[in-house]
């Protein structure tokens, strides 16, 4: 009986998990307003959407639909429709893809507050895709929009306003309907995110996803704020931060918010190279010259692991390198490649272009457990990546005079171990200041009972505070929470003030 029961609960964990994995393969619906098909169809549903007796619901997939319509034709003219843009002379609708309903966005599951307000016109998301800029992600970007209808005896207008236009903000226009949420929750939804744990063991698959992304059309009239996750994490940890500072629009009308993404069990060093190179490259497609203020201005804000990357944007490398490194300049034997991954992740300097960092759980004095004997057991089965062996490691096999083996080189190379309170890279952070020129702050978590203990004493239970702290920070909040903490409103808030009071 006891064995037949066994039975029973394997073929059910069995068929579970097969269930799962199905139904998370499985494509979420678009959602994409269905275009009409002809002139006729399209004026009478936007007078239809006019009417006093038609349902909301109707009338809003009037309008959507028509605004599809418009779109898909590439030419407003035709369909003898005045489609007039209210919003910012750097976007055209007309480059948009596709039209989304914001009350067609799934909202079960959403644990976040959602913002919107009640008001004139129908609330849309415009959705871009495009593969020639490096910085969407493969679903797109997206742009909150309300389309409000307006009629004359001669002709239908539909004047169609973007929500992330400060001139269009609820004190200058506070008829109309407002949906910041839905597009957050839209995208969010549908990228195809790096996976958080396997992404850590096998980081070779998802080379291709590092990167900075952003949500929506680029704005050189605002700062870009850059929030670089943890450990086992990706940029969905920022999805409350993001969803509460984009409904204030005093940090609205001035930042736009960006994402970096990359496997987390990288070396560190690594993964700072590619944020370096990404940023280097924001800079080269939008300011080539230099010349725009908000470009020179931008914030980072990182939690954990994400903290240690940002301050490494903002320091100078140690001119002590370590044992295991084979010479990357000098070394007559070593590739190009070789020496140019060498000389990118071991020597730099720090970023003219970043305007402040908030560090957020950031463990600048590495994490006691990573020395536990689990942490070196899941190091030990992390893989590094077929690029940076091929690099790297090669310059051992060459180099007879380093001291230690192969696989002794492979482990100093992981994450874990890179936070390791005795590793190369925390002792090379001791050793190098912060720039001078970038003022920076600390959120600290101290524990949900944090208040009742000596502060020295309080931890997040991943990061204490010992290492958290930092000298010289403008500004240290202390927030009773756990390691998560960049979830917290409490931490949300401060982020917020601090961004208020940043280059005011």
């Amino acid at each position: 009986m006891v064995k037949k029961n066994r039975t029973v609960q394997i073929f059910s964990c069995l068929t579970f998990s097969l269930v799962a994995t199905i139904v998370s393969s499985c494509s979420i619906p678009s959602r994409h307003a269905k275009a009409f098909d002809s002139k006729q169809a399209l004026r009478s549903a936007l007078i239809d959407s006019l009417e006093p007796k038609t349902k909301k619901i109707v009338s809003e997939r009037n309008v959507s639909r028509s605004l599809a319509t418009l779109i898909e034709s590439r030419n407003p003219a035709i369909s003898e429709i005045d489609l007039q843009w209210v919003g910012r002379k750097e976007i055209d609708p007309m480059n948009f893809d596709n039209v989304v309903r914001s009350n067609a966005v799934i909202r079960t599951n959403w644990l976040q507050k959602w913002y919107q307000s009640e008001g004139s016109g129908t609330s849309l998301i415009l959705l871009k895709r495009t593969r020639k800029d490096r910085f969407i992600n493969e679903i797109g970007e997206t742009l909150p929009v309300t389309a409000v209808v307006k009629a004359t005896e001669k002709s239908l207008k539909i004047l169609l306003y973007d929500l992330l236009d400060p001139k269009n903000d609820q004190s200058e226009v506070p008829e109309i309907a407002r949906d910041y949420t839905a597009p957050i929750n839209y995208i969010t939804r549908r990228t195809k995110l790096i996976p958080r744990i396997l992404a850590i063991i096998n980081a070779n698959r998802y080379m291709n996803r590092i990167g900075l992304r952003r949500m929506n059309p680029y704005d050189p009239n605002k700062i870009p704020v850059i929030l670089i996750h943890g450990f086992k994490a990706n940029p969905r940890a920022w999805i409350n931060l993001i969803n509460q500072l984009q409904a204030d629009p005093e940090i609205r009308n001035r930042y736009q918010f960006w994402t970096f993404s990359y496997p987390t069990g990288l070396p560190l060093l690594y993964s700072a190279m590619r944020l370096r190179k990404e940023l280097q490259q924001m800079q080269k497609k939008y300011d080539p010259a230099g010349l725009n203020p908000n470009l020179q201005e931008i914030v980072l804000v990182g939690h954990s692991m994400g903290g240690i990357l940002s301050r490494l944007m903002i320091s100078q490398n140690n001119e002590e390198l370590p044992s295991w490194l084979p010479s990357p300049i000098n070394n007559s034997l070593l590739s190009n490649n070789a020496k140019n991954l060498a000389t990118d992740m071991f020597f730099f300097k720090p970023q003219k272009y970043i305007g402040r960092v908030i560090f957020i759980a950031t463990p600048h004095r590495g994490i006691k457990i990573a020395s536990l004997k689990i942490s070196r057991m899941i190091n030990s089965i992390i893989r590094i990546p077929i690029e940076i062996q091929n690099s790297l490691l090669s310059g051992l096999r060459l180099n007879p005079d380093i001291p230690v083996e192969e696989e002794t080189a492979l482990m100093k190379l992981k994450s874990i171990d890179n936070v390791n309170p005795s590793s190369y890279l925390i002792h090379s952070m001791q050793l190098e200041p912060i720039s001078p020129r970038v003022p920076f702050h600390s959120i600290i978590g101290i524990g949900k009972f944090g208040r009742k203990k000596p502060l020295n004493k309080t931890t997040d239970l991943v990061v204490s505070y010992e290492s958290a702290h930092i000298e010289g920070a403008k500004s240290e909040l202390t927030v009773e929470a756990w390691h998560n903490l960049h979830k917290y409103n409490k931490t949300i808030t401060e982020v917020g003030e601090i961004l208020k009071q940043h280059k005011k």
